[in-house]
């Protein structure tokens, strides 16, 4: 494999593992850990006693771990959107070619 297609090949698997980390991440603050500043405070829940842990990490370290899971993946689909920009300028350019 060249350095390129492997770089490629990390920069997808990256982003689909920082994907994942990202709704699952999501998912915890919203279904399984209490606050007044997401989805249930929104719907006038926040009143509702609430776990303040899952699989032993709290709420403060889960709004962490998805803030900079969602820094990384900006950065990745970053560098994703540079090594394809030659593609994209060439499809851009073919979609938009007035015949």
């Amino acid at each position: 494999m060249t350095t390129r297609a492997a770089l490629l090949y990390y920069t997808a698997v990256s982003a689909f593992l920082l994907f994942l980390l990202e709704a699952f991440s999501g998912f915890v603050l919203w279904l399984a850990v209490s606050g007044g500043d997401g989805f249930r405070g929104g719907r006038g829940e926040a009143e509702r006693p609430g776990q303040e842990e899952f699989l032993t990490v709290t709420r403060s370290d889960w709004i962490d771990i998805h803030d900079w899971a969602g820094v990384a993946l900006l950065v990745i689909i970053g560098l994703h959107i540079v090594l394809h920009w030659r593609w994209i300028v060439q499809v851009t350019k073919r979609v938009f070619a007035v015949e």
